[in-house]
């Protein structure tokens, strides 16, 4: 099977996104005892901004993962995928709102920040951790059904899923991250193996290289 662009660097993004997400998260859990009561400063910026950045790289790595994988994963997938695809984007979205706009409102209207959520910010919640719960618990489903990764980081990626609901506080995001990363660095080693099987040494004398095959060129010409 010939792999797109994309699904060549599946495990590249897989892992980028592991180490991204893992580093905000960490930056997180210790950035309240770090700031103080000065939180909103640039420190608390480059925190959500890496998360963002470790989100987008998790969409990509998601399409990677689904298009290289896609035949094995079967309809389960496909829904897991674009439900997963939908959720990340969401919670991408809540931390771009951290990035850029909580400073903003701490800086000219704190109270605002100290309102309990209701209404159309508790719909946007919950329709957040819905999508990401459900789509990544799918695509683990999936994932487990076809055995497409290994056993245990698939088990991982699944529990990854069904913790969706936490998706928005720390540390919880840091389980997929690692499920990811471990999915990613497999198909990275096996790509190498595969190339690596497939290109002759290059000391190797030309008659232990493999030919090919002498009649296919005749089967051309006759078919020209």
């Amino acid at each position: 099977m010939v792999l797109s662009p994309l699904s060549r660097r599946a495990g590249v993004l897989s892992v980028t996104a592991a180490v991204l997400t893992v580093l905000s998260q960490a930056m997180r859990l210790g950035g309240g005892r770090l700031l103080g009561p000065d939180w909103a400063t640039t420190p608390y910026t480059l925190t959500y901004s890496i998360a963002l950045l470790g989100m987008g790289a998790l969409m990509l790595a998601l399409t990677a993962i689904y298009t290289r994988e896609s035949a094995v994963l079967g309809r389960l997938g496909l829904i897991g995928y674009v439900t997963a695809f939908l959720g990340t984007l969401m919670v991408a979205g809540d931390w771009w709102f951290e990035a850029f706009m909580v400073p903003m409102i701490a800086t000219a209207a704190p109270a605002v920040l100290d309102l309990p959520i209701s209404g159309s910010v508790l719909v946007g919640a919950i329709t957040t951790v819905g999508l990401y719960t459900v789509g990544w618990t799918l695509f683990g489903l999936a994932a487990l059904r076809a055995h497409a990764f290994p056993r245990a980081a698939t088990l991982l990626l699944l529990a990854s899923g069904l913790a969706g609901p936490l998706a928005l506080s720390t540390p919880y995001q840091i389980p997929l991250a690692l499920a990811i990363g471990w999915i990613g660095f497999t198909l990275e080693s096996g790509s190498r193996t595969r190339h690596t099987a497939a290109t002759p040494p290059p000391g190797l004398p030309l008659a232990h290289r493999p030919v090919a095959d002498p009649t296919s060129s005749n089967k051309a010409d006759v078919q020209l």
